[in-house]
Order: structure tokens, then C-alpha cells, then sequence
């Protein structure tokens, strides 16, 4: 059961590092498409920085909890609940449900937090078709990976 809940908490760090890659990704493109110079230490420490501020930090000062973890978190809480479920009549391998799970699990976050916010999009890669597509794909990472240590631990 501990290693459960480890996997599950790692699976959610491991999916925050991937949204705020692709965040910061998407970021400096758009700096050096205005020719800002990106450079590779640049790329590197922006990448760590915006990791730990995304991930670890309280929401700018407005709750005392990280927001995107925390929104990844309720998200695979719904997500990987529903697949549990479904691996009950479906038979397909646990990673690939958990997968689905946190594909669609990022998919409501992607889509949902706009209406929740007013219109604004959280994320800043989540403004483009392709940025939201990258972001679900980010989500069955994470979900994959859960599913598959629980191929292991069972």
C-alpha cells in the first residue's frame, strides 16, 4: 500500500516536471521568435526554476499549496479511481488504462480551467491546439507510469 501511494505521488511529480517542461518549452520559443537569446544555460536553469516555482512553490502567494501539482493531484484522484474500475470489465494492461486515465485527466484540467478562471489559461502552453495536446500527452506520462509500477507491485 506504501509503495502504492509512492508511485501515485511520484506519478504526479513526474507529470508537474513534464506540464512545466513543455511550459517553459513553449516560453522560450516564444522569447527567441522575438530574438531574445536563449541560450543552453539559459534553456537549463529556466527549465529548474520554473519546475520548482510551478511544482513546489504556493500559488503565488495565494494559497499555501503548489497549484499545479494540486490540480493534478484531483484530477488522477477522479482518474485513476474511474480506471480501476473499468480494469474490472475491460481487460487491457494497467498501464495503458492508468494512461487513458491521466490523459483525461489533464484534458478536464486543460479545458475546465479556463472556465473556471474566467477564460485565462493557467498554463501558458495550453494556448495553442498543439500546446493542449502536448499537455494530455504529458498526463498519460504520468498516468502510464503509475500503471505500470502497479504491473510490478502486484
Amino acid at each position: 500500500m506504501i509503495k502504492k501511494i509512492l508511485f501515485f505521488l511520484l506519478s504526479i511529480l513526474l507529470t508537474s516536471f513534464l506540464v512545466g517542461a513543455q511550459t517553459t518549452i513553449v516560453n522560450l520559443m516564444w522569447l527567441s521568435s522575438v530574438e531574445m537569446p536563449v541560450t543552453l544555460m539559459i534553456f537549463i536553469s529556466s527549465l529548474f526554476q520554473d519546475f520548482f516555482m510551478l511544482s513546489l512553490s504556493p500559488a503565488l502567494g495565494m494559497l499555501p499549496i503548489p497549484l499545479l501539482p494540486t490540480l493534478i493531484l484531483l484530477g488522477f484522484l477522479i482518474g485513476f479511481p474511474v480506471a480501476w474500475l473499468a480494469l474490472k470489465w475491460v481487460k487491457i494492461e494497467k498501464k495503458y488504462a492508468y494512461g487513458i486515465a491521466g490523459a483525461a485527466a489533464l484534458f478536464f484540467i486543460v479545458y475546465l480551467t479556463p472556465v473556471i478562471f474566467f477564460g485565462a489559461d493557467m498554463l501558458a502552453g495550453a494556448r495553442t491546439p498543439l500546446g493542449k495536446v502536448s499537455l494530455i500527452i504529458c498526463g498519460y506520462v504520468g498516468g502510464h507510469f503509475m500503471g505500470s509500477k502497479l504491473n510490478k507491485t502486484e
